[in-house]
């Protein structure tokens, strides 16, 4: 029984070491893998001639969600090195800062299992609660995100935090932050939620047919 456990458990944390791997791989082709439309990257859907909706948060929604709140750490962390890495190579001054870019990001991933079992307490479908979490969620990561790039605008344009304030805001307006962060919520909580709930589905089956195996 004891090596039967232990056996269990090894191949468990395999499993979400390899899952792990693969969400890492696919947040680093988002983020790092240009487009070939502009300076941004294959992670960004264009909604509007000068208009972006991101997709790399997707698989830290996804991840998380299945695996629980180490994944989210982990794989939020890799989301955060992986955004600022790119704010380096397609020269994006406001990102380089890791308060900026990377810290908000760790907070998002650690918060997702727990927001995702909040909701599915009252939500019984499945694909419903997932698909709800994640659209607050998404919208939660850009609150933190834009909290943070309002000390990295300061810095970039020399301004004090007071003095930033309103050019602040007046740029996000102007690049269009009202309309691509609901996008990009109602995006992450269509697409996640179908991945998740398949991918859920996917593990569910499997672990069902192992534990007949070994029966």
């Amino acid at each position: 029984m004891t090596n039967e456990k232990s056996n269990k458990s090894n191949r468990e944390k395999t499993r979400e070491l390899t899952m792990m791997a693969m969400f890492i791989a696919i947040i680093a082709l988002l983020g790092l893998v240009p487009s070939g439309w502009g300076a941004s990257t294959i992670g960004f859907i264009k909604i509007a001639p000068d208009l972006e909706a991101t997709i790399i948060h997707i698989p830290v929604l996804i991840g998380a969600a299945l695996f629980g709140r180490k994944m989210g750490f982990w794989l939020g962390t890799a989301f955060g090195i992986v955004s600022m890495i790119a704010a380096f190579i397609y020269s994006s001054p406001f990102f380089i800062y890791p308060w900026v870019s990377v810290l908000p990001r760790i907070i998002f991933g650690l918060i997702i299992f727990d927001v995702v079992k909040f909701f599915q307490r009252f939500i019984k479908n499945r694909h419903l609660a997932y698909g709800i979490s994640f659209l607050i969620l998404t919208l939660i990561h850009t609150i933190l995100v834009l909290s943070m790039f309002w000390t990295s605008f300061a810095l970039v344009n020399h301004f004090t935090l007071k003095e930033a304030f309103i050019p602040y805001l007046e740029a996000l307006v102007l690049w269009g932050i009202p309309i691509s962060a609901p996008a990009e919520a109602i995006l992450a909580g269509l697409v996640g939620a179908s991945v998740t709930t398949r991918l859920k589905e996917s593990l569910v089956r499997n672990k069902s047919l192992q534990t007949e195996e070994k029966e």
